[in-house]
Formats: structure tokens, C-alpha cells, sequence
């Protein structure tokens, strides 16, 4: 079995997480906390690589400005990447998980597709960093950008991410808030695993690939589902009638190269699922917590 470390893993993770359940009878999964492994420390990455024989990387960990503090945010998942991309010739291969962000959202992201990353460098620190990891990994010879736009699925904070607090919303019957609709790429987390274990077992073409649905969907329209699904007329708030900007990826190049291998759910299918999820885990829940009226960025950025 293939020694895989994934970073990111913990108990607080989210792709992380849901990587490792779904990975562990395929490989031999190392999935350290962070007192076991501190990323942002050179000397203790190499070490760990070199005693555990690691043979990949699955890099899903980030500073999270929710938890962390928004300061050196830039800095910190720079050096993160950085104390894994020097150690990049003693494995096989690293797959790390790019961004949108990577286009810049300060204007509308619609349909992107790898060859468009603009020339002009993402004003926030998180985007900035992954726009850096792809250039870096464009020129590497085993360094893979699976670029993500939205993904959604158990785990993650259903207290400010869309379709979660959507969801928990109808268990809890209160009304769904949407700040300002607009497109949105949306992949459900279950979809990710078997598209990473193609990566750790393939040679890619290509050093960057758009992991995402390829189909955007309104927000609205996205409420209306949970209303349907969950068999409720609940009111759908929508805050602004101003549209707020597209967020959206062209998946073609994923398509061509995975071929049938590559299985997406159907919208519909996926958040039915993650409806039943919260259903089930609702004692996980404090209602008292969804209605606080989410700042709007926390709402719409979900990556």
C-alpha cells in the first residue's frame, strides 16, 4: 500500500477529514495533528517525511483566519507549502488544492478554465498564496494543483458554509438567508476522494486541473432545492437584490483526461444526502447558532 501523508486531517479538518475516512482501506494514510507535525516547521517536515517513508503528499491544510488570526496568512501558507515543494524529489508525487482565488474575485468568475489565470496578481493574502503555489507547480516535475471552487459535504462549518447552513437550517425549520444571489461552483466533498486516489495513481498530462462541478447554480436556486428536499416551505431571505460576482470553473480538461473514471453526483442527489446528514447529527447542531445573520462574505466564500 502507498505510504500518503494528508495534511490538514484533523479532527477540525474538513477535506481533510473526509479524505482520510475514504482513503484508509486504499493506502497507508499518516494523518498527524498538529502536535505531531507543525508544518511551518522546516526541519520537523523533513524529519517526518524521511521516518515515515511518506511516497505522496495530499496537501490540504491552510491558515484559517477563523481560528488563526487573518494576520500572516500569506506567510504562513506560503512556508507550509514551501517546507513540502523542497522536499518534493525524496516522494513521488504532491497534490495540493488550489483555488478560483487564483483568478482574482474581485471581478466575476465565469467558467474559468486553466489556461486564463489573469496576469494580474488576487489583492487577498489566501489567493495570493495559491496563485503563487501554481506558478511554483507548473514548473515542478511532480507537484499537482487540484483546483478547487466550492465543496460542500460533512464536516465542514455548517455555521457559515452555504449549503451546511442551508440544510441545518430546514432540520431546524427556520428560514434560509442569502445575501446576494449569483452563480456558483458547487462540489460535493464525497466526489473528492476517488479524483485524488486517480492523481496518487496516474501520471497527469497537465500540472493544474479544475476540481469542480462544472455546472454553476444560482444560490437561490440552491435554496429552493433544500426547500424541496427537505419537503418544507421555508422562506428564502434574499438580503440585496444586487448580484453579488459569479464564481465559476470549466471542468473540461478533468473530464478529458479522468473520463469515466470521473463520477460528479448530481446537485440534487449530493445535498439530499447532506440533508440526511445533519437529520441524523442534528444533536451536532445549536440552532441558537444559525440564526445569527452570517457576515456575507462568510456566506457566499466557500472554497
Amino acid at each position: 500500500m502507498k505510504r500518503v501523508l494528508i495534511t490538514g486531517a484533523s479532527r477540525r479538518g474538513f477535506i481533510g477529514r473526509n479524505l482520510r475516512e475514504a482513503l484508509a482501506s486504499r493506502y497507508e494514510l499518516f494523518t498527524p495533528s498538529h502536535a505531531e507535525l507543525e508544518l511551518l516547521d522546516t526541519e520537523q517536515v523533513a524529519s517526518y517525511i524521511d521516518k515515515n517513508r511518506i511516497e505522496a503528499v495530499v496537501h490540504g491544510a491552510v491558515h484559517v483566519p477563523e481560528f488563526n488570526g487573518p494576520e500572516n496568512e500569506y506567510y504562513n501558507d506560503m512556508l507550509m507549502f514551501w517546507n513540502l515543494q523542497r522536499l518534493a524529489n525524496r516522494v513521488e508525487k504532491i497534490l495540493y488544492f488550489g483555488s478560483g482565488a487564483e483568478f482574482d474575485k474581485r471581478h466575476d468568475i465565469r467558467m474559468a478554465n486553466e489556461t486564463e489565470l489573469p496576469s494580474v496578481l488576487p489583492v487577498s493574502q489566501y489567493g495570493l498564496a495559491k496563485y503563487t503555489m501554481s506558478h511554483m507547480a507548473q514548473t515542478s516535475e511532480n507537484i499537482y494543483n487540484l483546483r478547487l471552487f466550492g465543496i460542500f459535504g460533512k464536516y465542514e462549518l455548517w455555521q457559515i458554509k452555504f449549503i451546511s447552513n442551508l440544510c441545518c437550517k430546514a432540520v431546524f425549520n427556520l428560514p434560509l438567508s442569502i445575501r446576494a444571489d449569483c452563480l456558483f461552483d458547487f462540489l460535493y466533498i464525497e466526489d473528492l476522494p476517488a479524483i485524488v486516489a486517480w492523481f496518487l495513481e496516474n501520471k497527469p498530462v497537465y500540472h493544474d486541473y479544475n476540481v469542480c462541478h462544472g455546472v454553476p447554480y444560482a444560490l437561490t436556486k440552491l435554496a429552493e432545492m433544500v426547500c424541496e428536499i427537505s419537503g418544507k416551505q421555508l422562506e428564502i431571505h434574499l438580503k440585496s437584490p444586487r448580484r453579488n460576482l459569479d464564481y465559476t470553473g470549466d471542468n473540461s480538461r478533468l473530464r478529458s483526461e479522468l473520463k469515466q473514471q470521473l463520477r460528479i453526483t448530481p446537485m440534487a442527489e449530493a445535498i439530499a444526502q447532506l440533508y440526511r446528514y445533519y437529520q441524523d447529527h442534528r444533536d451536532l447542531i445549536d440552532p441558537e447558532k444559525l440564526k445569527i445573520d452570517m457576515k456575507a462574505k462568510d456566506l457566499i466564500g466557500m472554497e
